[in-house]
């Protein structure tokens, strides 16, 4: 004799079949994504209010092509190779080979911050090295004097007056204000924050002095199968259209614009 499973079993059934189902589904989902330790925001690059920025941008689509989701975990910059390391994150943002160590495995190169000098144009000043800079009131961005090279380091000390301000649009304030004569950041943050002060009516002009060789960083991973991984897809991704519209969207001077011009 056979036995018909009523209606109740097929029921339980089901609830059960969609509860592996669902389970399975969020496990994948959970395995495919990676929390990634990324420095505290300095726009256009970082924008933790809204997880925006080129560079989040950028790591965001080539993740995406790796075919990961991108999660960011804020920390102030020091922290990201610790964090890293004791496997609190699968991945370390803007990272460089002093700062990484021997226990992390970097990517190449995928992104360049350029450093500058900036003055009123105004004040018709002409810098063409670092070491010009001695006869200026300057403002520039935190430990700027410990990796700009020895001949700022030294033109530094002669300098007038020299400070070194954490908080980045101050030092575009006290350019904009005339209280000091050059300062010496990012020229991206700077186009960033001289935007967000100055109306674009009345926006004064700048001089960029391109005096400084550019920053390039690497993400950081602890596995060498990812590092290769996304050294794969960043070289695709460079050479695709989809960079150029990033890159326009945030107006980023990448290595082969001539600042001198602008």
């Amino acid at each position: 004799m056979s036995i018909k499973p009523n209606l109740l079993q097929f029921a339980l059934w089901g609830i059960i079949l969609s509860v592996l189902a669902c389970s399975k589904v969020q496990a994948n989902k959970d395995k495919q994504t990676l929390e990634v330790a990324v420095g505290w925001s300095k726009p256009p690059y970082v924008n933790s209010t809204d997880d925006s920025g080129f560079e989040l941008d950028l790591v965001r689509k080539i993740f995406s092509h790796m075919g990961y989701a991108f999660k960011p975990i804020y920390v102030p910059y020091g922290r990201s190779v610790d964090m890293l390391v004791r496997g609190h994150v699968d991945a370390a943002l803007t990272l460089t080979k002093t700062l990484a160590g021997d226990q992390v495995q970097l990517t190449d190169n995928y992104i360049q911050y350029q450093n500058v000098a900036i003055s009123l144009q105004s004040q018709n000043i002409a810098i063409k090295r670092p070491k010009d800079l001695n006869h200026f009131a300057i403002a520039a961005y935190q430990t700027a004097s410990k990796n700009l090279g020895a001949e700022y380091a030294l033109a530094a000390k002669q300098a007038p007056l020299y400070v070194e301000l954490p908080d980045q649009k101050k030092q575009v304030a006290m350019l904009l204000g005339g209280h000091v004569s050059v300062v010496v950041m990012d020229v991206n943050i700077f186009n960033d924050l001289q935007a967000i002060l100055e109306p674009a009516a009345s926006r004064k002009a700048v001089t960029i002095h391109n005096i400084f060789a550019p920053n390039s960083y690497q993400v950081g991973f602890l596995k060498s199968e990812l590092k290769n991984q996304f050294n794969q897809t960043l070289k695709d991704f460079l050479e695709s259209p989809e960079y150029a519209l990033l890159v326009k969207k945030y107006h980023i001077f990448d290595e082969h614009v001539d600042l001198t011009n602008l």
